[in-house]
Parts: C-alpha cells; structure tokens; sequence
C-alpha cells in the first residue's frame, strides 16, 4: 500500500496507483497542464471510497510505502485511467501553432475603422 498525502489529506491506496500517479504528474508539470483523477483509496479505520484528485503544477503531493492490516483497492481500471490520462497529457496541444497568423495592417484613416 501507499500513503497518498494530497493537499492536506492522507490516504492508502494501491502501490500501483501510487506509482501511476507520480508519472502523471510529472508529465503535469512539464506540460504545465492539469487533469482530474478518481482513485480508489483506504481510510484510516477501513473503509474504501473514492477520491477526486485535481492534479495540476506543483500539486503538493507525496507518496510513501506503508504497512497496512486492510486490503490494497483493486487497481486495475484505475492505473489504466491513469495511463491514458498520461498519454493524453503528453500528447501535443491543439493549440500550438508552429507558424505565423499574418494580420492585416490597417491605415487609421480606414473608412472601415470609423465605424468602430
């Protein structure tokens, strides 16, 4: 199991989404980029539920081994989840151009302009 502290919280969850969740973040913080995540966790007196993590640059985050008496969450689905939102944050953005927008010049005595 992994001891997930996460903005103030603690938590168990799966040493495998553990470890899938420090590769998202580092490629987070690379991209300067965010994503949201649902990880199955432990709490302290058992109970599973599940978190929502948003995950952005310098998210205060840690993950350390722990010893624990209850059972690692099925980890499966979620380590996927966290591959393909990894991919998807690696991946390049839409929104970079690699050429120049040519923008017309405009006179200022532009009848056009008069209008405005």
């Amino acid at each position: 199991m992994r001891r997930i502290t996460f903005g103030g919280a603690s938590f168990l969850t799966a040493d495998l989404i553990g470890d899938a969740l420090v590769a998202l973040l580092v490629v987070l913080n690379v991209k300067n980029s965010a994503a949201v995540a649902r990880i199955p966790v432990v709490l302290i007196d058992g109970t599973s539920v599940t978190a929502t993590l948003l995950l952005a640059p310098a998210s205060p985050f840690m993950s350390i081994p722990e010893e624990s008496a209850w059972p690692e969450p099925d980890a499966s689905e979620t380590v996927t989840h966290l591959a393909n939102l990894e991919v998807l944050a690696s991946a390049p953005s839409q929104t970079e151009y690699l050429e120049t927008i040519a923008v017309p010049d405009y006179e200022w005595s532009d009848p056009d302009l008069n209008d405005l």
